[in-house]
């Protein structure tokens, strides 16, 4: 915009400086919309320089297509060409279509025989690798592990310890003591006899039948307690490394 214009904006009136702007937009057949009275105040109060700068601003971006972009979208989005924002959607949806083709809850699935694993498949009855229920999976071993690494704790504290780092304790009493922690004590013995860390006689214990059963630590306790600290990383559906059936 040239010196003289800008001079006619500082002291013409507001309507002349309304005016005027408006018709250089529609002599230069470019998108425009009416100027705002607080623009043209803005130019009535700026200096020389900021008015020029508003309005050579406001020219440059009515000259190019311009659709606002929401910072919440992906960096991606924001910061690549409209062919590679196409590509990423097209492929968004492909990836979309063949999830829900596979899903028997969907109305796109398709039951086809190359989509069933063979009982022989290593990924036969586990999760999809990186999907929440393989995230769940691991959360709830990771917390059956603690529960077995406490009882066995409780064992050791509470119970006749050895020279060799092992204890034993009648089943009552661990029972009594157990019991106010959580209500799966009979259940946590069965898996912590299964990973071989404890032993007692019969298939099951019962409260009031079997109070007088021994229930023997077969490992020292810091064995244990290093043993399950290392274990960090395991399949769905093993939840210790240690567990002799895993081995097989």
């Amino acid at each position: 915009m040239g010196e003289a214009s800008v001079r006619f904006l500082r002291v013409g009136s507001l309507a002349e400086k309304k005016t005027m702007l408006d018709d250089k937009a529609a002599k230069e057949n470019m998108p425009h919309s009416p100027t705002s009275d607080s623009q043209v105040r803005f130019l009535r109060m700026g200096s020389l320089a900021e008015k020029k700068a508003m309005l050579d601003d406001k020219a440059a971006k009515e000259n190019r297509p311009h659709s606002p972009t929401s910072d919440s979208q992906p960096f991606e989005l924001r910061h690549s060409s409209l062919s590679e924002k196409k590509k990423m959607f097209d492929e968004s949806v492909k990836k979309h279509t063949k999830k829900m083709a596979t899903n028997p809850f969907s109305g796109n699935f398709k039951n086809q025989s190359s989509t069933r694993l063979s009982r022989d498949d290593p990924n036969y009855g586990k999760p999809v690798a990186g999907s929440k229920s393989e995230r769940r999976g691991k959360q709830a071993a990771r917390h059956i592990n603690a529960e077995v690494v406490l009882l066995c704790d409780m064992i050791y504290q509470e119970g006749q310890q050895n020279e060799d780092g092992t204890a034993a304790i009648c089943f009552g009493d661990l029972f009594q003591i157990y019991t106010r922690i959580s209500n799966k004590v009979v259940g946590m013995l069965l898996r912590a006899r299964k990973y071989g860390l404890v032993d007692f006689e019969g298939e099951i214990l019962f409260q009031g039948r079997d109070d007088d059963m021994p229930i023997m630590l077969l490992k020292p306790i810091q064995e244990i307690r290093s043993e399950f600290q290392s274990d960090q990383e395991f399949e769905v559906g093993i939840c210790h490394k240690g567990d002799p059936s895993s081995q097989s």
